[in-house]
């Protein structure tokens, strides 16, 4: 870096090429890095940097129904009572966002029975998803008109049996319930995540056992067989539960996306900078890097940070979008220098990028 770009950098002045009238957007629309940094703390470092050269950062903190899901959600949040996957209370956030006159009560099973802590053998495999059924009870208490729920990072592998039960007692869905799931796995897929919550190697048995019971429950009592159904498998099958009393399933990504304006955001957008933790076949499949692909008209305007990227995803994601950087922080800085000092990592390839874009690609938006 030349000491005139470092000073632009530095202070906030435009480095040529690039310049600094208002309206050269960059988008800035990341996924958490889990376990090192939200997405807003991605998007804040990375608009630091785009400012010092000279462009516009829109901040856009996205997620694909699992951790995050709500903050992408305008609207007060209120604290309501519901059980953790071992039963004991705690205070779960709920974000009223209003859609025209409709009072929608945004929450997750991430935040009322997330994986928080790591569990014992014994406490993985009885871990309960009763805890969302009571916090659905409390919302329409609360006076919220419908339910949407971010399904994923949940602790449980019931087949969301300990939410349906919770349900049952009071006679069903109290309110509209949309579930945005972040993946799209069936429901007896749920057994081959429950490794990913603690549940021992020898208990799978006994998580197929219960799914497979479970989906006979649903079809007897409701008739709907949850086995066919895409994404029922989400959060340990609470997905499936709760379609089986009548939610509506649909993709996380595409309720934020459509929740934060995402695809005119990016039309306008000069540069639009995504991201996630690793980036794996099922980026590309209703996950943030793949979903944000998606909306970008022109690929060569799309720059994918990741903490660490598969190979074959890599590839599968430059052949659907010929034009695409990608780039990998632990390619280029070390897999232990990505984590302990993601920021510096970050922020580093995203002004080299900008450097690059700025000797010769305009920052203004394409006409």
């Amino acid at each position: 870096m030349t000491g005139e770009r470092a000073r632009a950098r530095a202070t906030g002045t435009a480095v040529a090429g690039l310049g600094g009238p208002a309206g050269r957007r960059v988008l800035v629309a990341f996924d958490k890095f889990r376990g090192t940094a939200t997405a807003s703390q991605l998007g804040d470092w990375v608009a630091t940097v785009v400012r010092g050269y000279g462009c516009d950062p829109e901040v856009v903190a996205l997620s694909d129904g699992g951790e995050g899901f709500r903050e992408a959600f305008v609207g007060r949040v209120i604290a309501v009572e519901a059980s953790d996957p071992w039963g004991e209370r705690r205070l779960v956030p709920a974000t009223l966002h209003r859609v025209g006159a409709v009072r929608v009560g945004v929450v997750t099973t991430a935040e009322v029975v997330g994986r928080d802590r790591d569990p014992s053998r014994e406490e993985a495999l009885r871990a309960s998803s009763r805890g969302v059924g009571e916090l659905l009870v409390a919302l329409s208490a609360r006076g919220v008109s419908s339910v949407l729920l971010g399904a994923g990072g949940s602790a449980t592998s019931d087949g969301g049996l300990g939410c349906y039960e919770a349900l049952r007692d009071v006679g069903g869905l109290p309110v509209p319930v949309t579930v945005a799931a972040d993946v799209v796995a069936p429901f007896l897929a749920a057994r081959d995540f429950a490794h990913q919550k603690g549940v021992d190697p020898r208990d799978l048995v006994e998580v197929d056992r219960r799914l497979r019971d479970a989906r006979e429950r649903y079809r007897r009592e409701c008739g709907v067989d949850v086995a066919v159904l895409a994404r029922a498998g989400a959060a340990g099958g609470i997905a499936g539960a709760l379609a089986a009393l009548g939610a509506r399933l649909t993709s996380g990504f595409d309720e934020v996306a459509r929740a934060t304006r995402l695809a005119a955001r990016a039309a306008r957008a000069a540069l639009v900078v995504t991201g996630e933790g690793r980036l794996d076949e099922s980026s590309l499949a209703g996950k943030v890097v793949g979903g944000v692909a998606d909306v970008v008209d022109h690929a060569d305007r799309l720059l994918v940070v990741c903490g660490s990227a598969d190979r074959a995803a890599r590839r599968d994601l430059e052949a659907r979008h010929p034009g695409v950087r990608v780039i990998s922080l632990e390619d280029r800085v070390g897999p232990r220098a990505a984590r302990r000092d993601l920021r510096e990592a970050l922020t580093t390839v995203v002004a080299e990028e900008l450097q690059r874009r700025g000797e010769g690609v305009s920052c203004a938006a394409p006409r």
